[in-house]
């Protein structure tokens, strides 16, 4: 589980945000999302709170959900192909 912290540990001030099933997509500021959720936060539960205003949040079809994603943490805490 990866914590708000841990991403502001790294030196990450912007977040980006997208959507895995459609073209939402935002950037959003970690000073903000650590006074609104706290350092300990999950970066997971951040991410699902933002897309509470998605018309597809609560769609009948699972992969038709929502799903959010961020490029920046992929990016960071990807573990590099074996050799």
């Amino acid at each position: 589980m990866i914590l708000l912290g841990d991403v502001a540990a790294l030196g990450v001030r912007v977040l980006d945000i997208r959507c895995v099933r459609c073209d939402r997509h935002g950037r959003l500021s970690m000073q903000r999302l650590l006074t609104e959720y706290g350092a300990d936060a999950p970066v997971r539960r951040a991410m699902q709170d933002l897309i509470g205003e998605c018309p597809n949040r609560d769609h009948s079809e699972l992969q038709s959900r929502c799903d959010p994603y961020s490029p920046t943490l992929v990016e960071l805490f990807s573990m590099p192909e074996p050799c």
